[in-house]
């Protein structure tokens, strides 16, 4: 069984000769590794072309600027496996991670997740479930994915201004058709912070907030209701997020006034609560400051005792 790894390629040229190393040393060799350089201005496409001549396991292709998701988009297009495995070029991946993810992948499992709380399989519905309330991994990157799967669900084909929460977005699009997902706890991928990352350099926003909100409600659909909790808790994030990053809004926009008159009688976490009973953002911000800091002293005198 082929695993077509999927590097997406944009000014990383420091990065990603140790990353393709990583791919290429797998004790899994039943692999082929397609690079998609994402219009990069440094010589990322160079050291991509390099590599590639020294082994034919990899092709490389080359777009125009068009952003991370229609790199992997381009790269599933040109792939020849059975299954994907999303890597980013500033990443790198455990010598026995194809390995294992394909041992996991059984005939009723159409993804095998990592970086989870335990092992276990669940529902795609409960997947869509852990997506929203964000209790799981959310990244693209070191799964194992069903190629048919990505590509039905259309989990790559989205505008282009949905630029950030896109691994969230394409993943809740696989778990709505997906039959079971193996969860595991292993941590096979090395993940780098870059601070060059679009994530780390993004600049907060109520319309695009809300724009993704909207997108994931629509995504929902007919189905909404049997997320509802997941979705209530889903949008308090949103609320946690605008509150936490300084962004103005109203307490009287619709889905927001909606969302805190709703009556419900969810477990929520501290956090959540806070951010449903106070109507006042700098109150608000303070108090989930102080509660951070306070969770943090009290587990830091539990690890002394």
């Amino acid at each position: 069984m082929m695993i077509s790894v999927i590097v997406p390629v944009y000014n990383t040229s420091a990065y990603v000769e140790e990353c393709v190393r990583s791919i290429l040393n797998q004790s899994y060799t039943n692999l082929e590794l397609i690079l998609v350089d994402d219009g990069s201005g440094d010589n990322s496409l160079e050291v991509c072309k390099r590599m590639a001549y020294d082994d034919e396991r990899i092709r490389v292709f080359h777009q125009e600027n068009k952003g991370v998701t229609a790199a992997r988009r381009l790269g599933v297009e040109h792939s020849r496996g059975e299954f994907i495995c999303f890597v980013d070029s500033d990443d790198v991946i455990e010598k026995e991670a194809l390995s294992f993810l394909i041992s996991k992948m059984n005939a009723d499992v159409d993804i095998v997740t990592t970086w989870d709380s335990a092992e276990r399989i669940i529902s795609g519905g409960e997947y869509v479930n852990r997506l929203l309330q964000k209790t799981t991994n959310l990244a693209l990157w070191g799964k194992l994915y069903r190629k048919h799967l990505v590509i039905t669900s259309k989990a790559l084909e989205f505008r282009r201004e949905i630029y950030i929460g896109e691994d969230q977005l394409g993943n809740i699009r696989m778990a709505l058709h997906a039959r079971n997902v193996f969860c595991t706890s292993a941590a096979i991928y090395k993940y780098r912070d870059n601070p060059q990352s679009v994530w780390r350099k993004r600049r907060w926003s109520l319309a695009y907030e809300e724009m993704f909100r909207d997108e994931i409600e629509t995504e929902l659909g007919d189905r909404i209701g049997e997320f509802d909790e997941a979705w209530y808790k889903f949008q308090l994030y949103v609320l946690y997020d605008l509150i936490r990053h300084k962004v103005k809004f109203s307490y009287k926009r619709d889905w927001i006034a909606n969302l805190l008159k709703k009556e419900c009688s969810y477990d929520l976490t501290i956090r959540e609560k806070i951010v449903r009973a106070i109507r006042c953002r700098y109150l608000c911000r303070c108090l989930l400051k102080f509660g951070c800091e306070l969770k943090y002293k009290i587990n830091s005198f539990k690890w002394i005792l």
